[in-house]
């Protein structure tokens, strides 16, 4: 990190930074660029995993010597396994606490706590507050008193939005990493989809209601279909790792849940996704279509396109 002045000139003008009583003012630089832990809080939906990913394998290559935790929902812990380094993890189950390992432990003033979404609730605020982290990062749309260093960014997309803070603080990040996952999970997922040869033929995975849709229309579905979820599904009961796998295999995904929808993009799967809603995370590269004429038409050019 060179040009320090100029760096963090450019970071006061990007930034919300709060002051609150009773709390130490940040320093800049230094509370930035030697932090004594690093901490990332990933959220209790199936997509909140992947910012978090994303964030910290910029992180871990920006402060390699820093300590680095992140918490997470106990469902989501296997596919920190994607990372270059596993970070320390810590668990909380359905609703975000702070896990009982780190009550127990006194995070100081310079510990950089980073939450990597543009809303915030106050389940997740409470945690962030009652962690005792110092600098509490996040590029939140509004100000919040859960938040002390609040980084505008000009994208709405992810990855996008995570390289943004990373620019704002003077880290460089890689733009071109994508999860990787174990051998071994490959081929347990390859076993499962073909148990006898171990050698699956190309496919294609869907929610229950997008294949209904595709359906329906009688649109062309070149390829076997696998769903993963409702009472149609072909597996039951995968762990996250598995699943990720399974979709990381595909030939394209067609779906009407975000949470499927958010694993192919981090995945960087062709897809398309019915987003009736409107309210789907947002990702760079990718668009989400809001009513079935689109999501037909949205299929027919993929298959046009190719993959």
């Amino acid at each position: 990190m060179n040009n320090l002045s100029s760096i963090f000139r450019r970071i006061l003008n990007k930034l919300f930074i709060r002051r609150y009583h009773n709390r130490n003012v940040i320093h800049f630089p230094n509370s930035i660029l030697q932090p004594s832990r690093i901490v990332i809080y990933s959220g209790p939906a199936d997509s909140d995993i992947w910012p978090a990913m994303y964030l910290a394998d910029m992180l871990q290559k920006a402060y390699p010597s820093s300590k680095m935790s992140i918490i997470c929902n106990i469902d989501d812990g296997e596919l920190l396994n994607m990372l270059q380094w596993k970070p320390r993890i810590h668990f909380y189950e359905k609703h975000p606490t702070m896990p009982s390992l780190l009550d127990d432990e006194q995070f100081s003033d310079d510990t950089l706590f980073f939450y990597p979404y543009t809303t915030i609730d106050n389940n997740a605020g409470n945690l962030l507050m009652s962690s005792g982290a110092g600098i509490r990062i996040a590029p939140l749309e509004y100000d919040s008193p859960y938040i002390n260093l609040r980084i505008r960014t000009d994208s709405t997309v992810y990855p996008t939005i995570l390289h943004q803070i990373c620019n704002a603080l003077g880290i460089n990040s890689e733009t071109t990493w994508k999860p990787v996952i174990q051998q071994q999970i490959k081929e347990h997922a390859k076993k499962l989809m073909a148990p006898v040869s171990g050698r699956h033929l190309p496919y294609i995975v869907t929610s229950s209601t997008a294949i209904s849709i595709l359906e329906k229309h009688r649109a062309e579905i070149p390829l076997r279909t696998v769903s993963l979820s409702g009472k149609s599904t072909d597996f039951e009961n995968l762990d996250r790792e598995t699943r990720a796998a399974i979709i990381a295999d595909a030939e394209a995904i067609a779906t009407d849940s975000e949470d499927l929808w958010c694993d192919a993009c981090a995945l960087d799967i062709p897809v398309v996704a019915l987003d009736s809603s409107g309210t789907f995370i947002k990702w760079s590269n990718y668009s989400t279509v809001s009513n079935e004429s689109e999501f037909i038409e949205a299929w027919s050019q993929l298959l046009r396109r190719g993959w």
